[in-house]
């Protein structure tokens, strides 16, 4: 369990902006499947956060202003999501993530 968001976190942390489109799809796919069982207000939004970002990232012309204001969105949603989880290793995961959107958009 404490190693959930671990995948998602060296990602970020190899840089976002020379990953490719089927790299990203792949981890918010991950990302996805790792928000299931966080049952906390707040994650529909990153989970909604994150299908429009992977069908910005699988379109035929990639809008990178688009794509930039959707990382912002997520840095924001799950830095708010990070505070409210119970378990203290997610929520340090999850502080990560956000720190790395953060960065990055």
């Amino acid at each position: 369990m404490p190693a959930r968001f671990t995948t998602l976190n060296n990602a970020i942390e190899k840089g976002l902006k020379s990953m490719a489109a089927k790299t990203a799809v792949s981890q918010i796919e991950y990302w996805e499947d790792q928000l299931k069982d966080v049952e906390v207000s707040g994650v529909k939004g990153i989970q909604s956060d994150l299908h429009s970002l992977k069908s910005k990232l699988t379109a035929d012309d990639i809008d990178g202003d688009a794509v930039k204001k959707l990382l912002a969105s997520l840095a924001e949603k799950t830095k708010n999501v990070s505070g409210r989880v119970e378990n203290e290793k997610v929520s340090e995961q999850l502080a990560g993530v956000a720190a790395g959107l953060e960065k990055a958009s």
